[in-house]
């Protein structure tokens, strides 16, 4: 690791992954959040290291914001099944 985008695209990965696993053990999360999460690092780590600074911190940020979401999201609660 050799940039502070190396830095913060592994932070928000590890924090992704972890909420992840997490959700896991309780319910059967949707992948695709999570997965948008991972690709925004990697493309805002890919941007910070060839020069687009801004846009990298940009897109870093919304990573963070949308693992936020994701992390404060209730438990979905279980489902009924009726019997008519």
């Amino acid at each position: 690791m050799e940039t502070i985008f190396d830095l913060l695209a592994v932070f928000l990965f590890s924090a992704t992954a972890g909420l992840f696993f997490l959700r896991q053990r309780h319910e059967t999360p949707p992948i695709t959040p999570y997965a948008l999460v991972g690709f925004v690092g990697v493309i805002g780590n890919w941007l910070g290291n060839h020069g687009g600074g801004v846009a990298a911190v940009a897109l870093l940020v919304a990573g963070a914001f949308l693992t936020l979401h994701l992390a404060s999201e209730p438990y979905r609660e279980p489902r009924e099944e009726k019997n008519q």
